[in-house]
């Protein structure tokens, strides 16, 4: 028998499923088809590998101890935080994360049924994600499994925020068959956003490009690819012109979310 449940965020769901139980091997060797198993799906969808985090798959396995432990499958055992602190306890870094659990006899069991929920099968397949952990414990029979996924922006620099919304910039105006702006990034910009004061007035007195129709954005988001609506609304009203970008990470919440402020100028 198996039991599964998944979580994006706070966001769970059980669903029991009943399948046959495979040999038994080493929890550590269970992990890592896991891993790959994932991957193999991840490739028939074009999802990026995952890459394995080990931060992720301590806070996996700590979990699944708990669970093992009080017979119960949930995200957040009594005592516990939630799944998001957990993972950053352990030092893990992201933008986003979603968490599955279950129990079963083997860990084809645990991924079949994971790959036949329509919950559990978006986080696995979701090409957000970079990075993943998996902790399997052992409790007599019965295997106790989690696996956390992340998007990690431990490794984007300022400089590689900006790159990615230009590039969404750019993408949502070709498939608008709309020209390419010119955008520029000046550390004066990213230096206002890294300062907090991320106001229009700010941005325009430090930008020596002077236009009286320029329209200034500051926003917060952990995803280059999610842009505000109304910037995006005037990017696409445009019919050509330029712009420029500045951005600065944040520190990381009690949660672990990484997210950027950034500031965005539009020049006719």
């Amino acid at each position: 028998m198996i039991a599964i449940a998944s979580i994006v965020l706070l966001l769970a769901w059980v669903v029991p499923l009943r399948l046959q139980s495979e040999d038994v091997i080493s929890t550590t060797e269970m992990e890592q088809q896991i891993l790959d198993w994932t991957n193999q799906e991840r490739a028939k969808v074009n999802a990026p590998a995952l890459k394995w985090n080990n931060r992720l798959s301590l806070a996996a396995r700590l979990h699944s101890d708990e669970m093992a432990s009080h017979k119960e499958l949930t995200h957040q055992v009594k005592a516990e935080p939630p799944f998001t602190q957990r993972l950053s306890e352990r030092g893990a870094k992201f933008s986003g994360a979603a968490e599955n659990v279950g129990y079963a006899d083997s860990p084809e069991e645990v991924q079949n049924g994971w790959m036949h929920s329509p919950g559990h099968r978006a986080n696995l397949l979701n090409p957000v994600y970079t990075e993943m952990g998996v902790g399997i414990t052992r409790a007599g029979n019965r295997l106790w499994a989690t696996e956390d996924f992340a998007t990690s922006l431990q490794s984007l620099s300022s400089e590689d925020f900006e790159r990615m919304v230009e590039q969404q910039i750019s993408s949502r105006r070709r498939d608008q068959r709309l020209g390419r702006l010119k955008a520029t990034h000046p550390p004066e910009l990213r230096r206002i956003a890294c300062s907090g004061e991320s106001s229009a007035g700010a941005a325009f007195t430090a930008l020596p490009h002077q236009d009286s129709q320029a329209s200034a954005f500051n926003f917060t988001t952990p995803n280059p690819n999610d842009l505000p609506t109304n910037l995006m609304k005037k990017v696409l009203e445009l019919p050509s012109g330029s712009y420029s970008i500045g951005a600065c990470a944040t520190k990381a919440d009690n949660n672990g979310m990484s997210t950027f402020r950034v500031l965005v100028v539009l020049y006719r």
